[in-house]
């Protein structure tokens, strides 16, 4: 609920906030209903009594009660900034994302001085996904208090996962400068640092956390996340059976783990480890997929399908498990199965665009868009964490400033509900299946030059992705036999387990066309050739209600 020191008053109002006061629930409710049972309550009864009936489990009531506190209240009264942050609490706890935001807004609004509402909205935001409008939410509650430690910390993990590295680096240097031993900002500096290739430095930070703060999970975790890229798989999977043995629950933790045993060739400890992940998260792809592989290490392709179905029973269409069956099945000589789930002449989808208003045509709405990403703050070069190589890669586009990428949202949406209609009337399937009603977009964009790629790779959060081209050379020609410049689907990472021959198909890049494919489709760029400059926009639809927290 919203933090509010309960003072003494006298009144019929005494004995509810002093119970409230001392953490009494039950007896606040007893006097709440004693209020709301006599004459007309006013709001700040309405208010009290719903923040009682929420602590004694009664959600639906204290919704309610809150509620009518609201619409009795004028919206520029202090009480007013208090009703909605509690009703925002409550919304969220329902995860009616929509209302609490739209709750937390009315808060931020009502009081100049009241950073609580923006920070709550920040993890709301954060909790279902959206790390750009999260960093948003936490700038706001730090331009109201510049000393929020957890609004500072936020905001630089939203920055992290929404790819601007540099920012959230900063906010974090800005916070150890005030406070060198905050060891929470030194462990997430260090996760920050690893992102961006600097194990050597993370790995000093995290350990520097982890004496300041014995207890803390996340600094073992980070050092051994940089140890595992330093090598040293022996003492990162100490750090990581340190990180288990302080938070049994930290799955990640466990998944690591079985990698660092892997890379020691200590295979039934990597199982054990794996199998461990799965426990401690049901959902947890990665550990359902690294199990499933070294199935087909063994030879047992069989084992390794079955094993991946048995975590689709539980996450439906979860992107990287379909990816990951479809090798499986060939491996197995299940062809026909596997073109079921990564049909690329049915699943692909390529899009002309037409120029938005205000444009006179496609050349200078290209050229808007391409100025916009030159000059976007977090175009740098792409973090190991990312699958460009010898590339920048800027963080999310869809942020405050978001200039002609605002108007190409726009052409995202459309081209998804062309895409889905596609497929209206069709027979079930696990891709079709999952299709989102009201998905949110991610778009970010890459720029290119000589021997620019990108690895194999998925988008395991999303459900449709995409790319745009903004800009090709002349040198990415469709009658070159090379295909530098060309996207390519259907070649799994090298480091799977398979045998069989990729059924790969290419697809040459023209300026101004999107092509549109399942995210769960393994793709890669061809190295350009060259000094010529290619640039492209890519975007993900992601289902609102998506966990997932893997990397693309």
């Amino acid at each position: 609920m919203a933090k509010r020191q309960l003072k003494k008053t006298s009144g019929k109002l005494g004995a509810l906030e002093k119970a409230l006061r001392e953490g009494r629930h039950a007896d606040a409710w007893t006097e709440a209903r004693k209020l709301l049972a006599g004459q007309k309550p006013n709001p700040q009864t309405l208010n009290l009594a719903g923040i009682a009936a929420y602590h004694v489990g009664d959600a639906e009531t204290a919704l309610a009660l809150l509620q009518d506190a609201a619409a009795a209240t004028r919206s520029g009264a202090p009480l007013y900034a208090e009703i909605q942050m509690n009703l925002g609490n409550i919304l969220a706890g329902r995860d009616d994302v929509e209302g609490a935001l739209a709750a937390y807004d009315a808060a931020h609004d009502a009081s100049p001085r009241y950073a609580e509402p923006a920070y709550n909205a920040g993890v709301l935001l954060m909790r279902i996904g959206d790390h750009s409008q999260a960093a948003i939410r936490f700038e706001a509650a730090l331009s109201r208090d510049p000393e929020h430690v957890q609004a500072a910390i936020g905001y630089s993990e939203a920055a992290r996962c929404a790819g601007n590295l540099e920012a959230a680096a900063a906010a974090l240097q800005t916070l150890l400068a005030r406070d060198s031993s905050n060891a929470i900002a030194l462990t997430n500096l260090a996760a920050v640092l690893s992102a961006q290739g600097q194990d050597a430095e993370a790995r000093t930070l995290a350990e520097r956390a982890a004496e300041i703060d014995p207890g803390l999970a996340a600094a073992h975790y980070n050092a051994g996340v940089a140890l595992q890229a330093l090598h040293q798989h022996a003492d990162a999977a100490q750090r990581f059976r340190h990180t288990l043995a302080l938070e049994p629950g930290h799955a990640a933790a466990a998944l690591n783990m079985g990698e660092a045993y892997l890379a020691l060739d200590e295979t039934p400890g990597a199982e054990s480890a794996f199998k461990r992940a799965l426990e401690i998260d049901p959902t947890f792809a990665k550990a359902a997929i690294n199990l499933a592989d070294m199935a087909l290490h063994a030879g047992d392709a069989n084992a390794a399908v079955a094993i991946i179905d048995r975590f689709l029973a539980r996450t439906p269409g979860h992107p990287s498990a379909l990816a990951f069956k479809a090798i499986a099945l060939r491996e197995a000589g299940k062809i026909k199965d596997a073109r079921i789930l990564d049909d690329t002449d049915r699943f692909i989808m390529t899009r002309d665009i037409v120029a938005p208003d205000g444009y006179t045509d496609v050349a200078a709405f290209n050229r808007a868009l391409g100025e916009h990403l030159l000059a976007h703050p977090t175009l740098t070069p792409a973090p190991k964490a990312h699958a460009t190589r010898a590339g920048r890669h800027s963080g999310e586009l869809l942020d405050s400033d978001r200039g002609p990428v605002g108007r190409f949202a726009d052409l995202i949406l459309e081209a998804f509900n062309a895409y889905r209609r596609r497929f209206v009337g069709e027979a079930s399937h696990p891709f079709l299946d999952q299709i989102p009603e009201n998905p949110r977009l991610s778009v970010w964009g890459v720029v290119m030059e000589e021997g620019g790629h990108q690895v194999p790779h998925i988008h395991p959060s999303a459900w449709l992705s995409g790319v745009y081209y903004v800009e090709v050379p002349d040198n990415v020609r469709e009658d070159d036999a090379t295909h530098a410049g060309w996207i390519e689907f259907g070649r799994p990472p090298a480091d799977f387990h398979f045998s069989h021959t990729p059924e790969a198909r290419l697809l040459h890049p023209k300026a101004g066309q999107m092509i549109l494919f399942p995210s769960h489709f393994y793709h890669r760029t061809v190295p350009l050739s060259g000094k010529n400059r290619r640039i492209s926009i890519a975007f993900d639809v992601v289902p609102v209600t998506s966990t997932h927290v893997e990397t693309p």
